[in-house]
């Protein structure tokens, strides 16, 4: 039996002064330039400093570089350059043993090095799965103490082997699957596709199942750490640099300065503010015992509820809407509900157009609309959900898209608790809301999220607002932004959403802004956005914290070496600006929340406190998110706008009508 283990491997290394050569940044400062001088030395290595390049190399430099001038470099104070050093020591070791496919992903400091064994044995011909490891460099200050090493992490990578050619030959349709020339792209359209037509979906996902194991994961990590760790001797890095350690240590480690904690999950709050006195076990009998916190607005009010619905579909839609009926009133304890049940002619969308006009439809407090898994697939301008969805959102109407499939195939209780909770939240229900902590300071916290447009352009959502006590304040998301006007639009949104909150606040003093950012703050959009915001509001006087939080890391944690589940709430500091917390207990992938330098409210166990008590706020299931409402729901509001922007004819100011509503979840 072991305990948590943190995926960083800590090298010790000579820490001295060097000496190296160094060129004028200003001789290549376009991008043709200097990938021209790197290309022409490939044994060298070329590091960015203010304004020079320095130069290194394990072999004997070329004389044009040894007529260049002496540079000092003392590597205590550099670290950048010491954990480049043993990224690059550890690359060109792998390369050599000519054994993987290594690739560094553009998007983070993080290589891929591919095993060319496939874990599927070859059973299934046509695809392949192969294992990654994922090398990352890393290092931190904790306590003023240096902690140099790099990370671990693994995955499963699929890939064809047939051509497309061969997938025709064998039978397998191709039209819609994305690839280039002669391959298709191993993406999930076309691996579900595949498996259909080959009968191996059993055998597949029995595989996936069991490599993708957390102990499974450990153990490849770990054979890769012991290999590493007995070839150190065997690195090639410069300035005779010599490795003396690589250490995998269990937490704590370096005395305590890197050790793990609980952050508790909040108490949840009922109606009256009642609680789980009964030690009920799941979430929705709590609701139904103790009634949803907002019982007084919707108990006797009466609730209309419109049902969409193709006469081929009738039969098993009347099913659904008496179970959907009995749910939301055993449940939370409606008592005057009622339904609009509206047939269509036929599942086209000329039908559905012509049922969105019905009169006795528009007077609807909620419409599900009954579709089938191919209408989900239509472009948005042919899709019978987004015309119906972007119709009803006019006239101040919700709506909730339910499969057919899912209708005939999946109408357990899982599925309609989670259908009857999206209701219940749709209307403007609240189940539940979240113990709140009384402090010094008002607080308010934003949240910014993003989408992928059709054409792969980031789309931002900004922004929703909370309290500190987890109540929804607003979600005007303002007119969709790009990033060539996302600062100007997040100042504009932030001074006229905050305005009239902040003036409520201002008695109190000092005042918080937290913002919750999907991406890493800059100078070019936040910094200059918040600076813009303190000066129209400098009335006021307020703190604020940019934090960045994100999965898109390579940190992960292992309890018992994988055999046994994390606790949901682990929290390990791993700097004065950076932690990871955890939140899903039977993954080793945690979140990673980092606080821009900037921000002049930085406290870190505090932040991600409040990161963790608002991921039990989102009304999408009744299970705590891995996502925090804060970046979840701006995220899905720009989806959901992107995806209406679609609809001809559609009015992005529309939304106004059901922006009291959590109408995109």
């Amino acid at each position: 039996m072991s305990g948590l283990f943190l995926n960083f491997y800590q090298v010790e290394i000579d820490l001295k002064e060097v000496s190296t050569k160094a060129l004028n940044y200003s001789d290549y400062q376009s991008k043709e330039d200097f990938i021209s001088l790197r290309d022409s030395n490939e044994k060298c290595t070329f590091y960015r400093e203010n304004d020079k390049i320095l130069v290194w190399s394990v072999n004997e430099f070329k004389s044009e570089f040894k007529q260049l001038p002496d540079f000092k470099i003392n590597l205590d104070d550099n670290p950048k350059i010491l954990s480049r050093i043993i990224e690059n020591g550890v690359i060109d070791l792998l390369k050599e043993t000519d054994s993987y496919r290594i690739f560094k992903n553009k998007y983070s400091n993080t290589w891929e090095i591919i095993s060319s064994k496939d874990v599927l044995q070859n059973s299934i011909k046509g695809l392949e799965i192969n294992r990654v490891v994922h090398f990352s460099p890393y290092f931190c200050y904790k306590e003023e103490k240096l902690l140099l090493g790099f990370t671990l992490s693994s995955s499963l990578k699929n890939r064809f082997t047939w051509s497309k050619q061969e997938f025709e030959k064998n039978g397998i349709d191709t039209s819609g699957l994305k690839g280039k020339e002669d391959i298709i792209f191993a993406n999930r359209q076309s691996i579900n596709r595949f498996l259909e037509s080959r009968g191996a979906t059993e055998n597949y996902e029995t595989t996936r199942t069991r490599e993708n194991q957390n102990s499974t994961s450990f153990q490849i990590i770990n054979n890769f750490y012991n290999w590493l760790e007995k070839s150190k001797n065997k690195l090639e890095l410069p300035f005779g640099l010599n490795i003396s350690s690589i250490s995998k240590r269990y937490l704590p480690f370096e005395n305590d300065i890197i050790k793990s904690e609980i952050i508790h999950k909040p108490q949840r709050y009922f109606y009256s503010n009642r609680k789980n006195t009964q030690g009920l076990r799941y979430y929705d009998q709590m609701v139904k015992t103790y009634m949803p916190y907002s019982l007084e607005q919707y108990q006797n009010k009466n609730i209309k509820l419109g049902i969409i619905c193709p006469s081929e579909y009738q039969g098993e839609t009347e099913v659904f809407a008496k179970k959907i009926e009995l749910k939301l009133k055993e449940v939370f304890h409606f008592n005057n509900l009622s339904f609009y049940f509206l047939k269509t002619t036929d599942s086209d969308l000329k039908s559905y157009e012509h049922a969105i006009y019905d009169k006795e439809l528009l007077e609807c407090d909620l419409v599900y609309v009954i579709v089938n898994q191919l209408q989900e697939k239509l472009p948005n301008n042919l899709s019978p959900y987004y015309k119906c969805k972007a119709k009803l959102i006019g006239n101040g109407i919700p709506t909730q898209d339910v499969q057919i499939e899912t209708i005939r195939q999946n109408l357990g209780a899982f599925t309609m608790t989670n259908i009857a909770l999206n209701s219940y939240a749709k209307l403007g229900g609240t189940a539940w809301t979240i113990e709140k902590e009384d402090k010094l300071k008002d607080e308010l916290v934003i949240g910014i999220g993003s989408t992928i447009s059709k054409d792969g352009q980031f789309v931002l959502g900004i922004a929703q607002i909370f309290h500190n006590d987890g109540r929804y304040m607003t979600g005007n998301c303002s007119p969709l932004s790009s990033f060539e006007n996302y600062a100007e639009n997040l100042e504009n949104q932030l001074f006229e959403t905050l305005k009239p909150l902040v003036e409520e606040m201002k008695s109190s003093g000092t005042f918080r802004l937290i913002f919750h950012l999907f991406k890493s703050a800059s100078e070019k959009y936040e910094i200059k956005a918040i600076n813009n915001l303190k000066e129209r509001l400098s009335d006021y006087n307020f703190e604020f914290a940019l934090v960045h939080l994100a999965y898109g890391h390579n940190f992960r944690l292992y309890y018992n070496d994988g055999r046994n589940d994390i606790m949901a709430g682990s929290y390990i500091q791993l700097s004065k600006h950076s932690a990871i917390l955890h939140f899903v207990k039977n993954s080793d992938l945690p979140l990673k929340i980092d606080i821009d330098k900037r921000s002049t409210f930085t406290s870190m166990f505090y932040i991600a406190k409040q990161v963790y008590w608002f991921s039990h706020l989102s009304h999408r299931s009744y299970m705590p998110s891995k996502r925090t409402v804060t970046i979840m729901y701006p995220s899905l509001m720009a989806k959901m706008t992107e995806e209406l922007k679609k609809v001809d004819n559609w009015d992005y100011d529309r939304l106004k009508f059901v922006e009291d509503k959590l109408w995109f979840i």
